[in-house]
């Protein structure tokens, strides 16, 4: 009996070796950095390619040991891995990338911008895009109302990016922070544009300037020097401040601190009138001054640092080129014959 229960076993387990599969299935899964979709792979499974897709699903693979590879474009080849496969294996690879991408890296200076390729918004900048196509791209930056937009045509390099920036958009419509410094109590402010003189009531103010016309910042009050100064935005930067300080010494109406259609009308009917003020030979007095010091060109003709107080010159019109660590500003003025006027601006 006992031989006959042996022989009983053995068939049994002969029957179920016969009918047992003798093969399995497995599935690769490929995917990039943060479980990035990768369109095109290559699955190798024992030496021999099965797969130029993901996932890869291969059947009728004999059990037991098997290596497998992965590769894609741009990504770092993998070694070989060596996976027991059974009825259904699942064997999942992440890529990492052979370069550091391809595609642009872009910032600019100030602030609300948002990056467009291709007529396509990104999003805020600074950005940085690595999976771009390779080949030619539109990339443009803007909305802020400030700036005028910008636009490039760029082209891209496979496993490359490209550092774009950082840009510094034209201001278009900058924010003047005015504010009162030394003695800019009491003092008569305005913002002069040609014939135009717009009052400003009290100090600290903001006002939005176009910058599509010339504006100077002017102050006039009784023993100091008129002061000016270009209200100018530098590329990139829509927002100043602008510090109204003044000096003791001469304020002239009609100077150029004070230029306007107005004033100037006020000033050639004053010359007309006067009976040779400006004939050949006379002389007035010019008194030059800037915050910080500056190096000085009175006409082209160096007169060293300022402050300069009670310089004899002609009657007649005077360029005072101001300049402070590579900075220049020439300020014009229209000296009258035995009178007094003032040059003066800030850095």
């Amino acid at each position: 009996m006992a031989a006959v229960g042996a022989v009983a076993v053995l068939l049994l387990a002969a029957l179920i070796l016969l009918v047992m599969p003798k093969s399995g299935t497995l599935i690769v899964t490929v995917a990039g950095p943060n479980n990035r979709r990768i369109d095109t792979v290559e699955v190798f499974v024992d030496g021999a390619k099965k797969c130029p897709f993901s996932p890869c699903k291969i059947e009728g693979l004999d059990k037991g040991a098997h290596t497998i590879r992965v590769a894609a474009a741009g990504y770092a080849d993998t070694a070989d891995k060596v996976v027991e496969v059974g009825k259904e294996t699942i064997v999942p690879f992440e890529l990492t990338r052979a370069s550091e991408g391809t595609g642009i890296r872009v910032t600019a200076e100030g602030t609300g911008l948002k990056l467009f390729v291709d007529g396509r918004e990104v999003g805020p900048l600074p950005q940085e895009l690595t999976d771009l196509t390779p080949g030619d791209h539109v990339i443009r930056v803007g909305g802020n109302d400030r700036y005028a937009p910008y636009e490039e045509h760029v082209s891209v390099e496979t496993d490359k990016v490209k550092t774009i920036g950082p840009l510094q958009l034209k201001v278009v419509k900058g924010l003047a922070m005015i504010e009162a410094g030394a003695n800019a109590e009491g003092a008569k402010v305005l913002l002069v544009s040609g014939s135009e003189r717009r009052p400003i009531p009290k100090l600290p103010i903001k006002l939005d300037i176009r910058t599509d016309k010339s504006y100077r910042l002017v102050a006039i009050k009784k023993g100091f020097a008129n002061f000016q100064q270009p209200i100018e935005f530098e590329p990139g930067k829509a927002e100043k401040t602008f510090v109204v300080e003044l000096t003791a010494g001469d304020a002239q109406e009609e100077s150029v601190a004070v230029a306007s259609s107005h004033s100037a009308r006020r000033t050639a009917t004053r010359s007309s009138s006067a009976p040779r003020s400006s004939a050949k030979g006379a002389t007035g007095t010019l008194n030059i001054n800037s915050i910080p010091a500056s190096t000085i060109l009175l006409d082209g003709t160096p007169k060293g640092s300022t402050p300069k107080v009670g310089l004899k010159v002609s009657a007649g019109p005077h360029t005072v080129l101001f300049i402070n660590k590579g900075v220049r500003k020439a300020v014009s003025v229209n000296v009258p014959a035995g009178g007094k006027v003032t040059a003066a601006t800030r850095f």
